[in-house]
């Protein structure tokens, strides 16, 4: 009986890795094939962004009154992502100021490395914008459409000279002289928001440019800064 020529053998098997590998180029084509296909039929058109993403009329002030926890948030600046990620709570009271109609005050309570901070803001509302100036910050920013008991602000702010105390509370030393950054926050009456609702608030992330995961969701299990506890910061 003839023996196969040992250059046969090594074609044979040669041959038959190429046809192992072929098959195997051929399923992940496919599956990036269809990733693509579900990532490009998930991502929504302009038109379809509209409607998410156009800010609401503040004519009626009742809706953003009272008492909301930050549920989840976007950053895009990498200064402003280190502070919400230490972050482990967030509540705000919103309430019109008693002296002008157009003024709405925002006192805030952050629980941050384990100790709670305290600010109280008057910002000014101009149609369907709303404006404030503290501590060498410039915020605008508008509402966007959200969930029944939720508000959702999409917020532009320049900082320079930050407070060299929540600087030592993020433990940041340097920083930029001049910072402008794009934040988008989901606040709720609630602890937390149904998986819907949170999958909306993406969508609307993504509509703006932001892509991912939230920078900061809640934690219900976290614990949030009482009245009176901690410190108030001051900005004058």
């Amino acid at each position: 009986m003839e023996t196969p020529a040992a250059g046969s053998h090594i074609n044979a098997q040669y041959s038959g890795s190429s046809f192992i590998l072929s098959i195997m180029s051929l399923r992940f084509s496919v599956l990036v094939l269809v990733l693509g296909l579900f990532l490009s039929s998930s991502a929504l058109t302009p038109d379809e962004c509209q409607p998410l993403v156009n800010p609401l009329s503040l004519a009626d002030r009742s809706m953003m009154s009272g008492r909301f926890i930050f549920i989840a948030g976007y950053v895009n600046h990498e200064l402003y992502r280190t502070m919400i990620k230490k972050t482990d709570s967030c509540w705000f009271t919103i309430s019109p100021s008693p002296s002008n109609p157009d003024q709405i005050i925002f006192t805030q309570k952050n629980r941050v490395n384990g100790t709670c901070i305290s600010s109280t803001t008057n910002v000014t509302i101009d149609g369907n914008t709303v404006k404030g100036s503290f501590a060498n910050v410039s915020v605008v920013f508008h509402m966007l459409p959200s969930c029944d008991g939720c508000l959702l602000l999409s917020i532009t702010s320049t900082a320079t000279n930050i407070h060299p105390q929540l600087l030592q509370l993020m433990n940041v030393n340097r920083v930029e002289e001049e910072i402008s950054g794009h934040t988008l926050y989901l606040l709720a009456r609630e602890t937390k928001v149904k998986d819907s609702d949170l999958e909306h608030f993406k969508q609307q992330a993504s509509c703006l440019g932001f892509s991912g995961e939230p920078d900061f969701h809640y934690d219900p299990k976290k614990e949030i800064c009482r009245e009176g506890e901690g410190f108030k910061m001051s900005f004058s």
